[in-house]
């Protein structure tokens, strides 16, 4: 059998399995950085608004 210059050599099984692996790993990796970033996002939301309760609601020191 002649390969041409193109021709790739049949892909072993396992390197497939491998390689979806890695992609799976890849994309658990990516959703959990998605996941912290809006966590993170929704703490500085809540302190913030937080922040501006504390302000409207102190009280303002007599005599100011």
């Amino acid at each position: 059998m002649s390969l041409g210059v193109y021709s790739r050599a049949p892909e072993v099984p396992y390197v497939k399995e491998r390689r979806g692996r890695a992609v799976k790993k890849l994309l658990l990796v990516a959703l959990a950085a998605i996941g912290g970033l809006l966590v993170y996002r929704q703490i500085q939301a809540d302190r913030a608004e937080q922040d501006l309760w504390t302000e409207a609601t102190d009280s303002v020191p007599t005599g100011s």
